[in-house]
């Protein structure tokens, strides 16, 4: 089924119900569904196809829902562009994908219509350049209403693009199956329904805007409260002001939610706040609960998977610091293996984390060598590589222990960065902290931290020593003032400070 239905079936059984917000503008779900109907014709007449890519550079507005929901009912596929890349990424991803139509602010408008692209670009706003198509005149000319193309579970739905820190960007694929099994898993696992009210203020260009709260929110027919950039004032004033009960935030996010303070802002309808995209300092998770008055969950996810495979939920009989959760079973499994033999490691063992299942992407666009590395066969059964280190339990419970990229060997020994991490956080007054690998004449790699906060290099030291063996403890650490570097995704950027500090 053609995911896009879902707004079509909202609009049939609460059409003054309101469906989607931004700071400008709010729409019921069946003004959604007629103006998603008129994006979807007015593409038609531009010549697009079902099976056609749709580009999109737009910021969290209500536009990028009805261009988003237009693109999919007319068959054709969206793919979300990062804000953040630069020119040469951006290039990258419309020259791999490849679109028929690019929906583009004004302001960012230029940058698009300079370039040779075989392409329509459909501008919204009000500085519309000269031989573009204004998005305002396309809706207003177009009907409002438009029989949707059918698609199986199994075609693609939407490509959204990976940060592209170890290498070019690659579109992941998602099928129509993996958004509706994403979105009605998330409701048994999380209780969120019609009466839930999201904020989305992660990027819709990323899965954690997308398919936490966005995709899931047209399924369950709640409302989703868009914010166009990350501002925690605003953040806050907005949660308060619409009442709102769930969102997923990753930890950088609830950080400056914590730095900046919530006193004053009524949050007595917040209830759960998930935490993905990296790991949560374990420390800071009770701080982040009493401050916002909510129920922290964390879990584990990547774009790879739609958005989550595995997570602590509401109502689960036991919650572990510094645990992901349990596997979602009703769409995933999760196999631990050896990276090196490929055998299946023993519980309680750190290996790989592999996954299969409904939420398990179709594949990347456009690299089928790619695809024949991270997609394995075990026993007839495919199963996708996530590039993670964890391990499992006698529970059942999953614990990231970090990305199989960011291990590095000091002195013949395996040091996971994560481990000293959680250490470091708990010195009052770290803000940020992270550790890596740089050269190391005798030792190869040594460890060296790289900390924000009020905090001596001693002190880091200091506290390593009484929890951790000798070869974990930071030969140096670099106490800085400013914020550390982040990905286009708002995550830390490793490959940055490696660079950085391994000079």
């Amino acid at each position: 089924m053609n995911f896009a239905n879902y707004v079509e079936f909202q609009a049939a059984d609460r059409p003054a119900e309101l469906a989607i917000t931004d700071p400008k503008r709010e729409m019921s779900y069946g003004e959604l569904d007629a103006e998603t109907s008129a994006v979807a014709n007015g593409l038609a007449g531009l010549g697009v196809e079902p099976g056609d890519r749709i580009a999109l550079f737009l910021p969290n507005l209500t536009t990028f829902l009805t261009s988003y929901l237009g693109a999919m009912k007319l068959g054709a596929i969206p793919v979300p562009i990062n804000l953040r890349f630069g020119q040469s990424e951006i290039a990258h991803v419309v020259t791999d994908a490849d679109p028929e139509a690019i929906v583009v602010l004004g302001e960012a408008a230029p940058a698009f219509a300079e370039k040779p692209l075989d392409a329509e670009l459909v501008v919204v706003g009000d500085d519309v350049p000269e031989g573009t198509t204004p998005y305002g005149g396309l809706v207003a000319d177009a009907a409002k209403e438009f029989e949707i193309e059918p698609r199986l579970d199994s075609e693609v739905a939407e490509i959204l693009y990976t940060s592209g820190t170890t290498g070019r960007p690659k579109g992941v694929q998602h099928t129509h199956g993996n958004l509706a099994a994403n979105a009605r898993g998330g409701r048994a696992l999380m209780e969120y329904g019609p009466d839930t009210s999201f904020l989305t203020v992660a990027p819709c260009f990323h899965a954690s805007g997308l398919n936490a709260t966005t995709t899931p929110s047209l399924v369950h027919g709640a409302q989703n409260h868009f914010l166009p950039e990350w501002d925690p004032e605003l953040a806050l004033r907005t949660m308060a002001d619409r009442d709102v009960t769930y969102t997923m935030l990753i930890p950088t996010m609830v950080l400056d939610l914590l730095e900046h303070g919530t006193e004053g802002y009524d949050l007595s309808a917040f209830e759960s706040l998930n935490v993905g995209g990296s790991p949560m300092p374990a420390e800071r998770i009770e701080e982040a609960e009493a401050a916002l008055g909510c129920d922290l969950y964390e879990g584990y996810g990547m774009t790879e998977t739609t958005l989550g495979a595995a997570g602590n939920t509401p109502g689960q009989d036991v919650y572990k610091a510094g645990s992901i959760g349990t596997v979602a079973e009703e769409w995933a499994e999760v196999r631990i293996e050896d990276p090196e033999t490929g055998g299946e490691v023993p519980q309680g063992e750190k290996g790989e984390l592999l996954w299969h299942g409904d939420v398990v992407m179709k594949g990347y666009w456009n690299l089928p060598e790619k695809n024949d590395e991270v997609f394995l066969e075990r026993e007839g059964t495919e199963w996708l590589r996530s590039g993670d280190v964890g391990h499992v339990d006698a529970d059942g419970h999953l614990f990231l222990d970090d990305r199989i990229d960011d291990m590095f060997i000091s002195g013949g020994e395996n040091v996971y960065p994560r481990e000293i991490e959680d250490v470091i956080y708990e010195l009052d007054g770290v803000q940020e902290a992270a550790v890596v690998g740089t050269p190391h004449e005798r030792l190869g790699q040594q460890v060296t931290a790289i900390v924000r906060g009020d905090v001596t290099a001693d002190e880091v030291q200091d506290v390593c020593r009484g929890a951790l063996a000798d070869y974990k403890v930071p030969r140096e650490v670099h106490v800085r003032d400013e914020p550390l570097p982040q990905t286009a995704t708002m995550k830390l950027d490793k490959v940055a400070l490696r660079d950085e500090y391994g000079e």
